[in-house]
């Protein structure tokens, strides 16, 4: 079991800001064929912003849930030397109401993805795709989402405990509604400092901004393992 602490900064486009904290559970279950099903939940349970918004609409500083979403996910044996495929869904709860805090509908998002490994070199290489589909709207003049999410996650370990993350946090976003893209560059710095505690912290830039979803982003978090 893993247990993540994540803090979060984030400066909008509009030149709003967000802070929010955000725990995270991962349960893994693996079978003697090989294959892995893990259980994970998000939950955000403070998020303060002074966004404008339906439920924000004079813009000052207001706290309150996010949306909180789960994963349920199969990792296959090996499909290749080093490289072993996933496939999964996630389910998105408007607990969050409306916005700044959350989309106000339910969503479902089915993933697929690879992960090959060179340990020679240290490196793994693990595409993800992601398409999020909204439904059962919770509040009136809820958006309807249609968005895909690509992760293109190359991870490197730098020796001692350390490894380089790129593009693990924050995705490539095209919104399927709008017909425009999100491009940001994230990348991120992970130490295992033993067995049973991890620290990172990363950030991230929207280089392109076409579908807005933030300018800046700041996180850091500190994570268990039982």
């Amino acid at each position: 079991m893993r247990l993540d602490n994540w803090a979060y900064y984030q400066r909008n486009t509009d030149d709003s800001e967000q802070w929010q904290y955000r725990l995270r559970f991962d349960i893994p279950f693996r079978f003697a064929s090989g294959w892995e099903f893990t259980q994970r939940a998000y939950l955000p349970l403070l998020l303060y912003t002074n966004r404008t918004g339906p439920a924000n609409p004079d813009g000052g500083w207001a706290a309150g849930l996010g949306d909180w979403f789960f994963d349920e996910y199969f990792t296959t044996p090996e499909l290749t030397k080093n490289g072993r495929g996933l496939l999964g869904v996630r389910f998105v709860l408007p607990t969050g109401g409306r916005s700044p805090f959350g989309s106000g509908q339910y969503q479902w998002a089915p993933c697929v993805g690879f992960a090959y490994d060179m340990p020679e070199i240290g490196v793994r290489i693990a595409p993800l795709a992601r398409y999020f589909m909204s439904f059962h709207a919770g509040e009136d003049n809820a958006g309807q989402v249609r968005r895909l999410d690509l992760y293109t996650t190359v991870s490197k370990a730098l020796g001692n405990g350390w490894t380089l993350r790129i593009y693990d946090e924050n995705p490539i976003s095209y919104n399927n509604v709008s017909q425009k893209w999100f491009v940001p560059l994230d990348a991120q710095l992970v130490k295992r400092a033993r067995k049973d505690l991890e620290f990172a912290f990363g950030a991230a830039y929207g280089l392109v901004r076409d579908d807005p979803r933030y300018l800046t982003q700041a996180y850091a978090r500190v994570s268990l393992y039982f």
